[in-house]
């Protein structure tokens, strides 16, 4: 008989005694369970488990979990989703009720089911809109495009604001290029959430990272601690797109901007903000740097001064 599973062999090692299990589980409990663990190579599960897993989905109609599978050998719980439906179908473009033309099957990645990866798989309709032609229509629980459920990428982004996208992919057991896409999502939706608003106070700052030290710039909402733009370089034209699209009235209602004395940074707000100079805040790390290039220059004025009329007070005090 193929070994028993790690949890069910806890049980019989209870107190040492070979027979512990009886204590601890009953037996049709044991013996239902060792039936689905040990019967190769996939199982089907009763009404109770598609049930279980409509709810934890939260799917509604016309989707309904139509069958689970336990694959053992790859630790897979596949769950299979099927549209029970007459009505049409709408374009996921136009929304226009429309024939379905085929299916095509697809899966994505969900959260686990305890140790077992859990996959949801669904034969996707594709309608035939009378403007848009073939297309595939829009699932609930998932973006177009994506491989991974909504849930399962909510868990990924609360983990990448933690660490780096090498680090998540490592421990979800992702690639790096599938890491940085459910970030670029993520990022689309929070955009795409956003509602104009007046920001009074800017941050405008570069950020350079990698070892070759490439830069970006980022512009910053200073009182809500909230990242507006990022953009590539620290040029002129890194900070136009972010001014013009916003509106004449969050122009205007600009009231300070905090920056370094990068002229390309003040040449792109002289541009877009009225006033700009006027707005301007220089950072204070920036103005002390000119503030102590300015006395050491003083400084060795004197020091060449003094020195040619004798001797100077200023040597060594660098």
């Amino acid at each position: 008989m193929p070994a028993v599973p790690t949890a069910l062999a806890a049980h019989e090692r209870v107190d040492g005694h070979a027979d512990a299990r009886q204590s601890v589980l009953p037996r049709p409990v044991i013996a239902s369970y060792t039936r689905r663990i040990v019967d190769p190579p996939r199982l089907k599960f009763r009404l109770f488990d598609r049930a279980l897993y409509q709810a934890i989905l939260g799917l509604q109609a016309p989707w309904q979990v139509e069958q689970v599978e336990l694959r053992m050998e790859p630790g897979e719980v596949e769950v299979w989703v099927a549209a029970v439906t007459e009505t049409p179908f709408g374009c996921p473009e136009c929304a226009a009720p429309s024939p379905i033309h085929d299916h095509i099957e697809r899966r994505w990645r969900h959260l686990d089911t305890c140790q077992f990866r859990t996959v949801l798989c669904a034969r996707v309709p594709r309608v035939h809109c009378a403007t848009h032609g073939v297309r595939t229509t829009r699932v609930p629980w998932a973006e177009p495009g994506s491989r991974f459920t909504l849930l399962f990428e909510r868990l990924a982004i609360a983990w990448l604001r933690e660490a780096t996208p090498t680090a998540v992919a490592r421990r979800l057991g992702l690639t790096w290029d599938e890491a940085r896409g459910i970030m670029a999502r993520a990022v689309r939706r929070g955009l795409a959430r956003r509602q104009p608003a007046v920001v009074p106070h800017l941050g405008i700052d570069e950020k350079s990272f990698l070892k070759r030290h490439q830069c970006v710039s980022v512009v910053v909402d200073l009182d809500a601690a909230r990242i507006l733009h990022v953009a590539d370089d620290r040029q002129a034209v890194s900070l136009a797109p972010f001014f013009e699209g916003l509106s004449e009235a969050q122009r205007t209602g600009i009231t300070a901007v905090a920056m370094d004395m990068w002229e390309p940074y003040r040449q792109t707000l002289r541009v877009h903000v009225s006033e700009a100079d006027r707005k301007i805040v220089f950072d204070k790390f920036h103005v002390m740097q000119h503030v102590l290039t300015a006395v050491d220059t003083v400084r060795k004025q004197e020091h060449r001064a003094l020195a040619a009329a004798g001797k100077s007070p200023l040597t060594r005090t660098k």
